[in-house]
């Protein structure tokens, strides 16, 4: 579910899609062995993944599925 969120998330936007898409595969620092285009959108899928992990209403409907 976490894939399909995060590729609706990257609009129309190829380069933003593939960033998304293989960003839970980079772990740590191996994400700067990426050209900085893709380094911006792993950072990106980070920070989208830490505010929705703590987000209230997020949480509240997670706990319904």
């Amino acid at each position: 579910m976490n894939y399909l969120a995060h590729i609706y998330l990257s609009g129309n936007n190829d380069l933003i899609a593939i960033g998304n898409f293989i960003a839970d595969g980079i772990k740590g620092k191996q994400y700067k062995t990426y050209l900085i285009d893709i380094q911006k959108v792993i950072l990106l899928h980070r920070e989208i993944d830490s505010f929705t992990d703590v987000h209230r209403i997020l949480l509240k409907s997670t706990k319904r599925l």
